[in-house]
């Protein structure tokens, strides 16, 4: 009997969490709070502004995964001469590609975990070594 309760509440505990992941909708003040929370780090590592084309941001809980394409001003690629990435890019070890988890604390958005120019998806562990829910990553 005791399983069983134990099973009844770890199904509910993942169905909660599942039915509170969502996206938030652009231009509204939560997207702005987690895009601007993982660019402004990135931006000092790249040495120039960057703009991110999200292709999944999910949310649950106090729990965000953003995976985008980085972009110079106006679209343009972003130039990775002159930084720690220089090498690797120019051995094509680099894409365009960002990842990060974030966990909101006291009402602010830190990065957890990130992956600038993944060319794996380096996010395949987070869920277990941070602690965020495994539907955040699911497609």
């Amino acid at each position: 009997m005791r399983l069983l309760a134990t099973l009844l509440l770890s199904l509910t505990a993942m169905t909660a969490t599942a039915s509170s992941i969502g996206t938030p909708d652009a231009g509204s003040p939560e997207r702005k709070a987690i895009l601007d929370a993982a660019r402004a780090p990135l931006e000092r590592r790249l040495h120039q502004p960057v703009q991110f084309a999200v292709d999944r941001l999910r949310v649950a809980g106090d729990w965000a995964f953003l995976h985008a394409h980085m972009q110079g001003a106006g679209g343009t690629p972003v130039d990775f001469t002159g930084t720690e990435f220089a090498e690797a890019a120019s051995h094509g070890a680099m894409s365009r590609a960002y990842a990060a988890l974030l966990e909101r604390k006291a009402g602010h958005w830190t990065i957890k975990a990130e992956a600038i120019g993944p060319t794996d998806p380096a996010w395949t562990a987070w869920a277990q070594t941070y602690g965020a829910p495994t539907t955040l990553f699911v497609d």
